[in-house]
């Protein structure tokens, strides 16, 4: 099996969520809103939303939010936790590779890197002629990656840290020529060795510009951050925002 059909399970939950701030994730929703210029009440598509870390609080701030992902177990955990906030999400279980609506959203999301994940680039590309299609007229995309130029400049090497009551062993790699990038983590549990990996598409902006343009979309900007940060090569993040069509919002 894919990574992705195993990785975004339980373990997942315990890894990764206590590694997600509510500052980092308060500030991500700012600037999605901004780059978008995202109207009250707008349609958004959250895609690969896991367990609602992003669709929640757009939620929250009145935005009409439906989320797509192929884990069950995060959509339960994105479900008990839109329960608790007191707010409607609209949640289907779903690959990103077949979005099933047309002219649905005035935009779509997909940050953490939740874009490149097949190894196929005609599999991402798929994923993107899908967001077009799913885009009402005008409609925007934004997509959050890792910014190619600024991993190839990343000392590489095992590192530790700490999720909840765990300590995790971190084993990155970069393959240049394909143009990917992962992790494997290790840790002990229950007197057992545990570990999972993870490994994605990075890309230049160049690169992703070209794909998003094969999928019929239009290029509008790029940022390097969530709060107006232009794009270099020592930008962590690329932020990329297309539009459907030449209308606005």
């Amino acid at each position: 099996m894919a990574w992705w059909e195993t990785f975004f399970d339980d373990r997942y939950l315990r890894i990764y969520g206590p590694r997600a701030s509510p500052e980092a994730t308060r500030q991500q929703v700012e600037g999605i809103i901004a780059y978008l210029g995202l109207p009250p009440g707008a349609s958004v598509l959250d895609l690969a939303c896991g367990y609602g870390r992003i669709a929640i609080p757009l939620a929250q701030r009145g935005f009409q939010v439906t989320g797509l992902d192929l884990s069950d177990v995060l959509l339960g955990q994105a479900r008990a936790a839109a329960r608790e906030a007191g707010v409607q999400v609209n949640w289907y279980r779903g690959d990103m590779r077949d979005i099933p609506w047309t002219e649905e959203f005035d935009a779509v999301v997909s940050v953490f890197t939740s874009f490149g994940y097949f190894a196929d680039e005609r599999e991402n590309l798929r994923v993107l002629e899908g967001i077009r299609r799913a885009l009402k007229p005008g409609g925007q995309v934004l997509i959050d990656v890792m910014n190619r130029d600024w991993r190839v400049r990343q000392d590489i090497q095992r590192h530790w840290f700490e999720a909840g009551e765990l300590i995790v062993l971190a084993e990155p790699w970069l393959d240049p020529v394909a143009g990917r990038t992962g992790e494997t983590w290790r840790w002990l549990e229950g007197g057992e060795w545990q570990s999972m990996e993870f490994d994605v598409r990075i890309y230049t902006a160049t690169e992703l510009k070209a794909m998003i343009e094969a999928a019929g979309l239009r290029w509008v900007t790029v940022y390097g951050g969530w709060t107006g940060e232009p794009l270099t090569p020592l930008s962590r993040r690329i932020i990329a925002i297309a539009r459907q069509g030449l209308s606005m919002l």
